[in-house]
């Protein structure tokens, strides 16, 4: 009994932990999925300053986002980068796990991503960790 008291703590320490945790969204003033992908992060507990700006590329370069790993929107959390429509499992697998990584991307826009919803449709598609290095992994598959 001792150990599920403890582990239901640990979970809703866990969980707790991603509550008010800041982020920054840079984005275009022209898109609209950004904006979903934004309150869907909201709704997970993140405080959310969204910068609308006409220079998202050069964030993106200064952050090490090259035209392979690009999508509409760039998010800095915790130190780490968060390009395009990433799920939110990623994020919180990635802040809890605390990986030596610049970030997380979903390269372009796929269809059924969060924020990118098209009725039943959905692309499959891969979270791709952005190593220091610039190499990618795969880091969750959808």
């Amino acid at each position: 009994m001792k150990k599920s008291i403890l582990i239901s703590l640990l979970i809703a320490s866990s969980a707790f932990a991603m509550n008010n945790k800041e982020m920054t969204v840079y984005k275009s003033p022209y898109c609209g999925c950004c904006t979903k992908w934004i309150d869907i992060m909201k709704s997970k507990g993140f405080n959310i300053e969204t910068i609308t700006t006409n220079k998202v590329n050069e964030i993106k370069q200064k952050v090490g986002i090259t035209s392979k790993t690009a999508s509409c929107h760039t998010a800095l959390v915790d130190g780490y980068v968060v390009e395009g429509h990433v799920n939110y499992s990623a994020i919180k697998k990635m802040l809890t796990n605390k990986p030596d990584i610049v970030g997380i991307t979903v390269p372009g826009m796929p269809i059924g991503s969060p924020g990118m919803e098209q009725g039943k449709h959905k692309d499959s598609y891969n979270v791709l960790s952005i190593d220091k290095d610039g190499s990618l992994k795969v880091y969750e598959k959808y």
